[in-house]
């Protein structure tokens, strides 16, 4: 069976296609979906950038120099922005598919097309992070699709809130998607399919979390 790689079609048909994806000998379109997508999310970080979006760590040092030199450091922190959009990907769509891999014997090119899914969810919860923030001046630790909301109500520590805003709702899809297909496509039990994502996820919260909290003023 040839399996042709629709990442929309995949996330709202993913029986279907999950199906198809476990019993193909042949897969088509997957390396030119993954270049579309890093594509996608440097040009998407870059733009984020540009408006000044999780610039605040940054911010004090726009403030200093001539209107030339601010325009100037906002288009390196956009540069930035855009390298991280070109950086994240590849460890979002490589490293769990590795780690899947090398856990639960699944085919490394179907693992691929499974992160392609999950990482097509995040790039939504991106856009609309970007148009909450652009239009209600809302930032991710209150985003109204995470816990952030609530970790602020709990406490004051802005490294917590900062986890909990990157639990979501997007999230939960990404990791229902992963669980079903992965439970179907390999032999361990679902329980510790199930711990491995986990496990997996919650170690890419924590990164997010301590690389979006470092404090600037603390490296110069």
């Amino acid at each position: 069976m040839v399996y042709r790689v629709q990442l929309i079609k995949g996330l709202f048909q993913p029986s279907n296609h999950f199906y198809q994806l476990n019993h193909a000998e042949q897969i088509k379109g997957l390396w030119s979906r993954l270049s579309l997508l890093i594509i996608i999310s440097t040009a998407l970080y870059g733009l984020s950038g540009l408006l000044g979006i999780h610039s605040e760590p940054v911010s004090a040092y726009f403030a200093a120099g001539s209107n030339a030199d601010i325009q100037g450091q906002k288009l390196w922190f956009a540069m930035g922005s855009a390298i991280w959009g070109l950086l994240y990907p590849l460890i979002i769509l490589f490293l769990p598919a590795l780690l899947f891999w090398v856990f639960l014997e699944v085919d490394f090119r179907k693992l691929l097309v499974l992160q392609s899914f999950v990482y097509v969810i995040y790039l939504i919860e991106f856009c609309l992070l970007i148009l909450l923030n652009v239009t209600l001046a809302i930032p991710r630790d209150s985003s109204p699709f995470s816990l952030g909301v609530l970790a602020q109500y709990a406490t004051k520590n802005e490294l917590v809130t900062s986890f909990f805003s990157f639990i979501t709702l997007f999230q939960a899809w990404a990791i229902s998607l992963q669980y079903k297909f992965l439970k179907q496509g390999t032999e361990r039990s679902p329980k510790f399919v199930l711990i491995l994502i986990l496990v997996i996820t919650l170690a890419l919260w924590i990164f997010s979390t301590l690389f979006t909290s470092i404090q600037v003023d603390r490296l110069f």
